[in-house]
């Protein structure tokens, strides 16, 4: 294992040399800086796993130093040291991400410990990451998360369809992830090189979407100065997306059934057709086969479209979802917004669990992003979620009814604890029992493998090839 790479910052030489003795000894490498400016070029370039700081320096004093290494690298422990330590100063410095703080003189067990700590609670932190990230794959198909036994089914449906040319129909609420399920199925089909053009139906008028799928013709309307591309004629050999389709008109549902029945298009304005390989998704959050009877819906395009039906359910009917949805869209939005929300709190997680999400999962995860832009600390809490969620009325019954495991921390501990055993037992069996390369492949190293095999009771050697 490659030595842990610590980057000493004092102005005294003596300490400097005293440090890098006493660290040297223990089987770390060390870094020296003597100021600020050469403690940042040491972070930047070198990359320490770790800073040992003084607190007094010229120029730039430790909390200024942290403070800018926290830009560059919000990830590595800064540990300040000092002999006019006050506990303000310590408050302070802890506030702004300081790993720990010790006062000169220091006890050499003390400081040695207080570097193993901060060392470990890192790789711990890592591990969880790389974990969190396994959970979330094992949960997620196309970056759609789910545990729902319904939606695996759906999933499988998917699978199976993906490599077909037939024709979909998505029905489902709005927000339930029509167009995500329609991308899935665009991104494992043979034509997934080619493009996935989405459309609203139900955003644009009749004429204006008329001319979006099919295009026009210079001179075909006031305002046409040009001929047009179709979506039809984008989506070439890809996938167009028709979602609400049954907002359409049937006079656009008669033009529909054309692409359908003979793979052509007619630009607004143009005499002769167009020839175009299209695959046809359509979504709608209504029960088309009511449509057709109220009249508002073609028969015969809805039984060319109902080749593949997959019916979404809403939230409400996958609550078991919530706290996997509430993880993932954290890292999503940790990431997009270069935020660091770590949790949400159990009364948090309650108030989501007893909603009935009329918006579903799109609502869901717009409270989510908007925690994670808005939140200073680190856990959401019951007044960081909107003012509508804390006055719903629930049933007696309802009320009464204890979360359980579904508090979000449990939840998580749950899955890791369920799927865990299963990932390392797994990857055994690809790297076929050879610990060394399993652990290079998932980035663990072999003492907490050692320890995990311990806790699960696994043997490597069960699965040498």
């Amino acid at each position: 294992m490659s030595k842990k790479i610590i980057l000493v910052v004092d102005d005294e030489p003596g300490m400097r040399q005293y440090l890098n003795k006493l660290l040297s000894d223990n089987k770390y490498k060390v870094l020296l800086a003597e100021n600020g400016k050469e403690a940042l070029d040491a972070v930047q370039v070198q990359k320490p796993e770790l800073v040992l700081a003084d607190l007094k320096m010229p120029k730039m004093d430790g909390i200024e130093l942290l403070d800018k290494i926290k830009k560059i690298s919000s990830s590595t422990p800064v540990i300040m040291m000092t002999a006019f330590g006050t506990m303000e100063t310590a408050v302070q410095a802890m506030k702004m991400g300081a790993a720990d703080f010790v006062n000169k003189p220091f006890d050499i067990d003390q400081i040695l410990l207080v570097i193993k700590n901060a060392l470990e609670r890192v790789q711990l932190k890592e591990e969880n990451i790389v974990l969190r990230q396994q959970l979330t794959k094992s949960y997620s198909f196309e970056d759609v998360v789910s545990q729902n036994e319904q939606m695996h089914k759906i999933f499988a449906i998917i699978k199976n369809i993906a490599p077909t040319r037939s024709h979909v129909l998505i029905q489902g609420e709005t927000g339930t992830g029509k167009e995500m399920i329609a991308r899935a199925i665009h991104n494992l089909s043979p034509q997934c090189d080619h493009p996935f053009i989405p459309v609203d139906c139900g955003a644009l008028t009749e004429s204006i979407l008329e001319s979006e799928l099919f295009g026009h013709i210079k001179g075909a309307f006031t305002g046409a100065t040009e001929d047009k591309k179709g979506l039809f004629e984008i989506a070439h050999r890809g996938t167009a997306f028709l979602d609400e389709i049954g907002k359409t008109s049937l006079r656009t549902q008669s033009k529909l059934l054309r692409v359908l029945q003979n793979s052509e298009i007619k630009r607004v304005g143009e005499a002769s057709s167009r020839h175009i390989d299209v695959r046809l998704i359509a979504a709608s959050n209504e029960n088309l086969q009511k449509s057709i009877v109220s009249g508002n819906f073609r028969e015969d395009l809805f039984y060319r479209l109902n080749v593949i039906l997959i019916e979404l359910p809403p939230l409400r009917d996958r609550k078991e979802d919530i706290p996997l949805l509430i993880e993932h869209f954290l890292m999503k939005y940790n990431r997009l917004e270069r935020r660091n929300l770590k949790n949400i709190s159990k009364d948090s997680l309650n108030i989501l669990m007893n909603y009935d999400w009329p918006g579903n999962i799109r609502e869901l995860e717009n409270i989510i992003h908007r925690a994670v832009v808005m939140k200073i600390d680190d856990i959401i809490e019951p007044n960081d979620l909107p003012a509508t969620l804390h006055h719903l009325t629930f049933s007696a019954e309802r009320r009464k009814r204890p979360i359980r495991d579904r508090d979000f921390s449990k939840a998580r501990k749950t899955f890791i604890e369920l799927f865990e055993k299963d990932f390392i037992v797994s990857s055994l069996k690809e790297h076929k029992g050879n610990v060394s390369r399993m652990a290079k492949a998932i980035r663990l190293d072999r003492r907490n493998l050692q320890r995990k095999f311990k806790m699960y009771g696994i043997n490597p050697g069960d699965y040498h090839a």
